[in-house]
């Protein structure tokens, strides 16, 4: 009873937390699964086999349809059964993205009556590489397999089977189309943000769903031969030929493709939207007003792939037509987004009880010692105020301008310099994000030397003309400890990263959800990456270590707590925030990148303003009960790589060596 009375508070915190993830995630299960009305089940290394059907006759042929699904989701409709069978449709991710990228199709198909199975790319995900590539950009494979796979399913309509992928899952979706085109199992494919198209079944219906301002693609030309951006690309000769329509040559204005028209033969065609069929097949290039990596999490998309479908293989038999503008993805994802808050803060209840245990008592911050003693206070004018708010201040700038605008540098030369990729460093760009994380590391550290050499002189300067004294302090103190409580704090940072995992995946094995919003997401991870997680900590850990000295040691006494926190959270994030809102204020107002040697960069880094801001807060939190800085440290470290790592690819073997 005593150990409850003294530890109310962190049990209570804990109590609740569980408590908003338990009920966030049931509530993302429901919308995920149409109330329940979708059976949600992960599938791993799932096969199966039948024999090719003959449309005409209804009879099975001697030629075989083996299926395979590495690492997918399926969402099979409860009414589905085999004299109630559905239309399917296999959805796939882009490059450096996952499986779950495209749930918010599979769970609109799905509440429609659609069987959905969304799967991950070989090197994504938790579909290990199998041979050492180099890249997991072009790895193709696992679509037709996936889709031959929904063919054998006797719920499928075996003759209403649909593909779509996004960027290089595009790529993959166009690669599917032609390799099927002699077979005939899928019946109809979009591309989602891909412009080349290399074929497919005379009776197959395509589409391509684009950003209006796409970074990579659909760059065309005009019928006058001049050069076309991604914006105009619906007057392009690329739509045109896609579409299949005709235009005068020399004549720019010849070409005037709708979005969201339907082509048949080449022509524009009167369709209805009421979830009917076309009856035909088609061509259709939908744009939505936003950009590439969009394109997985916006209404417009979504309800652009649902019209896609319905006018392919219209509505599924026992289901109502429910328009395309009625979606309900982002409350899942909304929920989704309370589960990933709740995660983080799930850090503080564990590590406070962790640290009442008699192992690791000796890490708790003594009672007696005041953490803020030696800092210069903001409230002291003078030279000496002065000198410690513009040290304060000029250091967490310059950190920060620092830490933006070297990115495109150390995202393409310095990161892949410093980690090569390879059998070591095996996926393709956390090495670029490490190299900015050791670079921003010895900056940092640099300036705050510096800053502290500064004030130094300045308090020298002050006390040899009897002038008031300045509290100089050591921003390094906050660093101090022996190596037996070192080895400690090593130990109860990996036991409390095991303590949130096992919470992570006990809740995908309760609900098929994690925690996410759109690109940031922490979700179980396969056991065969953690060599390599382990191999990149250490790199980011130096960032994390200078950060959280920075963000312990080297601050402003008299600050209100959250106004420290809010400071350095902006220092640590706005950097990154920065350059990333230059690159698409540019883009969206010209149509043209800032940087395009970034148009990759940028999105890898989208996570990282989050990331950065949250390791601000867990760092100063958890410094505040140990009274140092690398309990916080290590478990950013540790969690963020690991996050880092398992949202990422891989273009060579996972390796124990």
């Amino acid at each position: 009873m005593e150990y409850l009375r003294k530890n109310k508070k962190s049990l209570l915190m804990l109590v609740i937390v569980l408590a908003v993830i338990l009920v966030s995630s049931f509530f993302a299960s429901m919308i995920q699964s149409a109330g329940y009305k979708v059976r949600v089940t992960d599938l791993r290394d799932a096969t199966n086999s039948g024999y090719l059907i003959n449309e005409e006759t209804g009879q099975a042929t001697t030629t075989e349809v083996n299926g395979k699904v590495v690492s997918g989701i399926l969402f099979m409709p409860k009414d589905a059964s085999a004299s109630n069978k559905k239309p399917a449709v296999v959805l796939t991710h882009g490059y450096l993205n996952n499986r779950e990228l495209q749930l918010q199709n599979a769970i609109e198909l799905a509440r429609r009556g659609f069987i959905v199975l969304t799967i991950d790319r070989e090197g994504h995900g938790n579909y290990l590489p199998t041979s050492d590539k180099g890249s997991a950009m072009m790895n193709t494979s696992g679509m037709y397999d996936s889709a031959k796979y929904l063919y054998n399913l006797p719920e499928v309509d075996k003759t209403k089977i649909g593909i779509s992928g996004h960027s290089m899952g595009g790529m993959t979706t166009a690669a599917t189309l032609m390799q099927d085109a002699s077979v005939g199992i899928i019946s109809a494919g979009l591309m989602q943000g891909w412009d080349s198209f290399m074929g497919a079944g005379a009776d197959v219906s395509v589409g391509i769903l684009k950003a209006m301002d796409d970074e990579f693609f659909f760059g065309s030309k005009f019928a006058d031969g001049t050069e076309s951006i991604c914006r105009e690309y619906l007057q392009s000769v690329g739509a045109a030929n896609f579409v299949k329509a005709s235009y005068t040559e020399g004549d720019k204005s010849s070409i005037d493709i709708k979005s969201g028209g339907i082509y048949v033969n080449g022509q524009l065609t009167t369709t209805s939207d009421d979830g009917s069929a076309v009856g035909q097949p088609f061509r259709v290039i939908y744009e939505a007003n936003e950009i590439h990596p969009l394109n997985h999490f916006s209404t417009e998309s979504a309800g652009y792939i649902v019209d896609f479908f319905y006018k392919a293989f219209g509505t599924p038999d026992g289901n109502d037509f429910i328009a395309g503008g009625n979606q309900i993805w982002w409350i899942k994802e909304a929920f989704s987004t309370v589960g990933l808050a709740a995660f983080f803060v799930l850090i503080f209840p564990v590590v406070s009880l962790l640290l009442t245990l008699p192992c690791f008592a000796s890490l708790r911050k003594k009672e007696e010692l005041d953490l803020d003693a030696d800092l210069p206070s903001i409230k002291k004018g003078g030279l000496c105020g002065i000198t410690s708010t513009v040290t304060y201040f000029a250091g967490g700038l310059a950190c920060m301008l620092f830490g933006g605008f070297i990115l495109q540098k150390a995202y393409n030369e310095w990161g892949p310099r410093l980690f090569p990729q390879g059998t070591y460093f095996p996926q393709d760009t956390t090495g670029s994000v490490a190299g900015w994380a050791v670079i921003c590391a010895a900056f940092g550290l640099t300036v705050m030397g510096v800053m502290w050499l500064v004030k130094a002189i300045v308090a020298k300067v002050a006390s040899s003309k009897g002038k008031e004294t300045l509290a100089v302090g050591n921003p390094f103190a906050c660093a101090k400890i022996g190596i037996a409580d070192f080895l400690k704090t090593i130990f109860l940072a990996i036991v409390v990263i095991a303590l949130l995992y096992l919470v992570v995946f006990i809740n995908w094995e309760i609900w098929v959800v994690d925690f996410r919003i759109w690109t940031f997401d922490v979700k179980p991870f396969m056991i065969e990456i953690v060599p390599a997680i382990s191999r990149y900590i250490p790199w980011f850990f130096a960032y994390y270590a200078v950060s959280a000295i920075g963000n312990a040691g080297y601050r402003l006494k008299d600050l209100p707590e959250w106004a420290t926190i809010a400071i350095n959270a902006f220092f640590n994030a706005a950097g990154v925030l920065l350059v990333i809102l230059i690159q698409y204020i540019t883009f969206r107002s010209t149509g043209v990148l800032w940087q395009g040697d970034m148009a990759l960069g940028y999105i890898v880094v989208f996570p990282m303003v989050a990331v950065l801001a949250i390791a601000t807060i867990i760092s100063r939190i958890i410094y505040k009960k140990t009274g140092n800085i690398w309990l916080g440290a290590m478990i950013n470290a540790i969690l963020f790589t690991i996050i880092t790592c398992a949202n990422t690819a891989a273009g060579y073997i996972y390796t124990f060596a």
